[in-house]
């Protein structure tokens, strides 16, 4: 097309609108190359609201130019524009000229509409003559947000555009209007979206972290109360690591990077969480990718499932007891039979020994002697079957009054082969008592802070250490049962924590759930337990129970 068609005016708008497009693509291009595509839908709604801003603009320019130039180039300027247009009295707001967009928006025909005046189609008509009084001559306004009605009385909002000028010696001012409907309804759609999706947020019982960079813009109520920090605490600047266990550290870091650079969600996996406190909570979490307040972020959902594994891991022990049990009755019944006829023989030995007159007494004396250890072993064989019994029926029984001193005995006998190598055992049992309880579920609990106390001792040096178990009344209805072991002793700034789940000074051995769950089977019949420091060494597991009744009595220490 030659230049004088298009005009010079014409040429450097459509090169301008190039270079405009030129611009955007570099800009995209350089913002995919720094991997910031986030940012690219972004650029792209700034450039499209220059367009329609500068298109609007250049509309009022040119209408405001026909009008200067001729009316003949107005009125085509005028009847051509996509936007609704009018054109009305200053002093009385006659409407003088509409465009068919008005009219379509309106619903008037033109006849109808230039018998009208500006005030007729407003809903807010002291706002808008307001706005027309304050316009300088020459000036425009440009109005966001106005109500307008229709001719069939519907009310709907409108961007306005209006200013003032001289035509043919009268002043006259003009209105270019925009439907924002749709624009207003998706905005107030969004704003209920957000508002629901953040009231859903705040209502999960799992709580929500969202991080971005590795700082936490965003933790939910439920995570608030699940990490006992306060509603209204601050945790702006604060490092999403921060609140991650050391240990799990590295794993939640190549997580993230997995994230954000394949796109998709995390699956749910367990991972510690560290409180306020200092404690640590395990949690299944999941992550996600996302866009928090116009920014790429990435969210977390984590659940808190401490409890869930505690159960767990006594159902796990339940089972592992149930099927001792279970095998400890088929060895019973092996060993019993067998049992029986060593010790009815060795009775048999006794006796002819006993009535010997044709050996020395020498002989008499040493084979007595093994006959004893024979008779001790086979003994000691039919108390261990038995105590198997004992500590592996679950929880198939019902409360009742057990012997605490009987069970002691037990464990102690249970618990001989991993003692003896490593310290003394001291009995010091001041009274006989019954407790409520099961056998099975209190012999757990001793047997597991015997099995503590001694592994807590190295082996190899036996005469230098010592474990005691002391039991006591206390005020005449409780009962203490002390356990204490000379070996390193435990922390204060850990003795808070060693009753918590999955908290263990074991390193890489143990689950950290023993303690746990004798804390737990001895608070459920009214008890409590607590650790205290062994004096000038080791550590002091202190066990108290209601009493049922007692009986006086001392047992030498052995």
């Amino acid at each position: 097309m030659p230049e004088t068609a298009i005009g010079r005016g014409g040429k450097r708008r459509i090169l301008a609108q190039l270079d405009r497009v030129d611009a955007l693509q570099q800009i995209e291009a350089l913002l995919e190359r720094e991997g910031r595509v986030d940012l690219i839908g972004e650029v792209r709604s700034i450039a499209a609201s220059i367009e329609a801003a500068e298109t609007h603009r250049k509309t009022i320019t040119e209408v405001t130019r026909a009008l200067l130039e001729s009316e003949k180039t107005y009125r085509l300027v005028f009847a051509h524009e996509m936007d609704p247009m009018a054109l009305f009295e200053t002093s009385t707001g006659r409407l003088l000229e509409v465009n068919d967009a008005w009219l379509q928006l309106y619903g008037y025909t033109r006849e109808e509409a230039l018998e009208l005046t500006a005030e007729m189609v407003t809903a807010e008509p002291e706002a808008s003559a307001s706005t027309l009084a304050k316009l300088p001559p020459g000036a425009t306004a440009r109005i966001n947000l106005r109500w307008h009605r229709a001719k069939h009385g519907t009310v709907f909002p409108v961007e306005v555009t209006t200013g003032k000028l001289m035509l043919e010696g009268r002043e006259v001012a003009y209105a270019v209007m925009r439907d924002i409907t749709q624009r207003q309804r998706a905005e107030v759609q969004l704003a209920r979206s957000e508002a629901s999706f953040r009231a859903l947020i705040e209502s999960m019982p799992d709580g929500v972290i969202v991080h971005r960079l590795g700082v936490i813009v965003y933790m939910s109520p439920s995570a608030r109360q699940m990490l006992g920090y306060e509603l209204e605490e601050d945790l702006s600047g604060m490092m999403a690591l921060d609140i991650v266990h050391p240990a799990d550290r590295p794993m939640v870091l190549e997580r993230a990077i997995d994230v954000l650079t394949r796109g998709g969600p995390a699956p749910a996996v367990e991972e510690r969480l560290l409180r306020k406190d200092g404690t640590s909570i395990v949690v299944e979490i999941s992550a996600h990718a996302t866009v928090f307040d116009g920014e790429q972020a990435m969210l977390a959902i984590a659940r808190d499932v401490s409890a869930r594994m505690e159960v767990e891991a006594q159902l796990v022990m339940n089972d592992r007891l149930a099927s001792l049990g279970r095998l400890s009755a088929s060895i019973g019944h092996e060993l019993n039979n067998p049992l029986a006829y060593v010790l009815g023989n060795v009775e048999l030995m006794r006796r002819e020994l006993a009535r010997a007159s044709g050996l020395p007494a020498e002989s008499v004396d040493r084979l007595s002697q093994h006959v004893t250890i024979i008779r001790e072993g086979a003994t000691r064989m039919r108390d261990i079957v038995r105590d198997l019994k004992t500590l592996a029926r679950g929880d198939v029984e019902s409360s009742s009054p057990v012997d605490v001193q009987q069970i002691l005995e037990v464990c102690l006998n249970m618990a001989e082969h991993e003692i003896a190598p490593r310290a003394q055992l001291v009995r010091a049992f001041d009274v006989r008592a019954l407790v409520s309880g099961t056998e099975a579920s209190l012999g757990q609990v001793f047997l597991n802070l015997l099995l503590n106390a001694a592994q807590a001792i190295p082996e190899g040096a036996p005469h230098e250490h010592e474990v005691r178990v002391a039991v006591r009344a206390i005020d005449g209805d409780r009962v203490a049962i002390e356990i204490r072991d000379t070996g390193p002793g435990i922390a204060p700034s850990i003795r808070e924590r060693i009753f918590e789940p999955f908290f263990t000074t074991k390193q890489g051995d143990g689950t950290g759930l023993g303690l746990a769950i004798c804390h737990r089977i001895v608070t459920s019949v009214g008890g409590t337990l607590t650790a205290h420091g062994g004096g000038e060494r080791g550590a002091l597991f202190r066990v108290v129970l209601p009493m049922l009744a007692s009986e006086t009595g001392t047992s030498a220490p052995r």
